[in-house]
């Protein structure tokens, strides 16, 4: 469960703030993960829900159930998707189209507890215009096998190393961004298409 590492200072406003998940194969959960995220949403606040051919089972109608009861539920369907860089990509352009001016990732399965939005939220609240989960800073942790722990604490003191950064968790995908550092994301882009894409956009 991260901690949160605060970045670059921005405004200090409430937003609309808009969530995005990709998810696939979701339906045994996405109910009680929607409903937790939910709580901690106001009225013009958003859930993109971005999923695509990966998802086989009835999480996509479950999605678009829900949606059609709550209109901060929104499904993205992108059946165009290659990889999951693809899908969080989808979602960033959903939500800034949208005119959301804070955007959090984050993981549908539950790696990500949506008890922590409100940490995020205050983060923001305080000008940043990046607010990142750590797993290696007090109160953070990471439930994984050694060898992805190894990986993600390697490859961020490696990176950090190659790119001047001082970020604790370089791999993280629970992160929030205002309009300004989103649009940069959008418009440098990255070339990963697999793990590390997130370092590539804490460095842009």
């Amino acid at each position: 469960m991260p901690a949160l590492e605060p970045a670059l200072r921005g405004a200090n406003r409430r937003p609309k703030l808009g969530i995005l998940v990709p998810l696939a194969n979701e339906e045994a959960t996405i109910r009680e993960f929607l409903r937790r995220v939910l709580v901690h949403l106001q009225s013009q606040d958003r859930i993109y829900c971005v999923l695509d051919s990966m998802s086989k089972d009835q999480t996509r109608s479950l999605v678009s159930g829900l949606a059609a009861t709550d209109p901060r539920v929104v499904l993205v369907w992108a059946p165009e998707n290659r990889c999951v860089v693809d899908a969080y990509f989808r979602g960033y352009r959903a939500a800034f189209a949208d005119g959301c001016e804070w955007m959090l990732e984050m993981d549908g399965g539950f790696s990500h507890l949506p008890e922590e939005i409100p940490q995020f939220i205050a983060g923001m609240e305080q000008g940043y215009d990046y607010v990142g989960g750590s797993r290696f800073m007090p109160g953070g942790s990471h439930d994984s096998p050694w060898t992805r722990v190894f990986i993600s604490k390697g490859g961020s003191v490696l990176a950090n190393w190659l790119l001047k950064t001082r970020m604790r968790d370089m791999t993280s995908g629970f992160e929030c961004f205002n309009r300004k550092a989103m649009a940069r994301v959008l418009e440098h882009g990255v070339t990963s298409r697999a793990n590390f894409f997130q370092t590539e956009i804490r460095h842009a």
